[in-house]
């Protein structure tokens, strides 16, 4: 597995911890923080997100279906484990889409915002925010605030230390997705000087926090873009995959699609619709130069919707 990433990003580090859980040999390309990101759109289609895994020339978007995707290929041990698959959803949700969101606020905050001028200078820090906004510009989450942060971050916190007071991590004895999704955030709070007492005030937390770190990042090997993209173009064939579109979505196979994340990060992807089911979005595209790739998204977040006519399965612009 070939994960397109960078150093610095949260939801990179979720995938990259798992790969530490799951003790991994895998593939990275680091990608710019901000865009442009020319190599990566190709195998994207114009999905812009960090994270991106590709197998071959199957590209898999969302952290959610990567998780999945590493699950499925190193079995043991589990990150899914059948008998707590409602509370690790819960979890999923908690450290994805509310710490994740209340950390920003604390990293834009006066202190954390210094720190993050003095790694990447005033240009730099102007260029990432100037990312950041435009990448909250549309779906259905706007950028969050203050408000939102001071209303989630320290009152979860404080349960999370209270349920981590005596287990080693947050279902019991050994860590799972649940694990991978509330370690991110805290993550990235914590490698902030200026905000970092916003983790390190929670003792239990912490001691938590330091287990995951421990499992380490797998072992990894270096890969350059371009290399990236000549895999994909020279891969034959796909990855399995049980051919199906869910009867009532009123959509078919062949069928030109447009698909979007729906919270934020909303660029279209479109494609001639492969599968459609409870689990995942799969389509299929042309790429000038690479030939034809499969771009596959969770269900659940992302929209699928048939393309208006005229509009072809090479339609985004990127």
């Amino acid at each position: 597995m070939i994960i397109h990433q960078f150093a610095a990003s949260p939801f990179s580090e979720k995938i990259r911890i798992a790969l530490g859980i799951k003790g991994a040999t895998w593939q990275s390309v680091a990608v710019p923080r901000i865009l442009p990101k020319p190599d990566l759109m190709p195998l994207t289609g114009g999905y812009r997100r960090t994270p991106v895994a590709q197998v071959g020339r199957d590209i898999y978007a969302d952290t959610r279906l990567i998780l999945a995707e590493i699950d499925t290929r190193y079995p043991a041990p589990s990150l899914y484990p059948a008998a707590s698959s409602a509370s690790i959803a819960a979890f999923e949700r908690l450290g994805d889409q509310v710490l994740f969101l209340a950390a920003i606020p604390l990293l834009l905050s006066e202190p954390g915002r210094a720190q993050l001028e003095r790694a990447l200078g005033a240009e730099g820090l102007a260029a990432f925010r100037a990312d950041r906004a435009a990448l909250f510009a549309h779906g259905r989450l706007g950028a969050p605030t203050p408000d939102f942060s001071a209303a989630h971050w320290h009152p979860s916190m404080a349960r999370l230390d209270a349920q981590l007071a005596e287990r080693a991590f947050l279902l019991g004895d050994a860590p799972t997705a649940a694990d991978c999704a509330i370690y991110h955030p805290v993550w990235y709070v914590r490698g902030n000087p200026g905000v970092a007492e916003a983790v390190t005030r929670y003792p239990n937390v912490v001691a938590w926090a330091d287990r995951m770190a421990a499992l380490g990042h797998g072992e990894s090997q270096e890969l350059a873009s371009d290399t990236a993209l000549d895999i994909a173009g020279k891969a034959e064939g796909f990855e399995p995959l049980a051919p199906g579109v869910a009867a009532d979505s009123g959509l078919s196979a062949g069928q030109v699609v447009h698909v979007a994340a729906t919270d934020y990060g909303a660029d279209i992807v479109a494609g001639e619709l492969v599968y459609l089911g409870d689990d995942r979005i799969v389509i299929e595209r042309h790429e000038p130069g690479l030939g034809r790739l499969r771009n596959h998204f969770p269900r659940a977040g992302f929209s699928v919707e048939a393309a208006e006519p005229g509009q072809g399965p090479n339609a985004t612009v990127y």
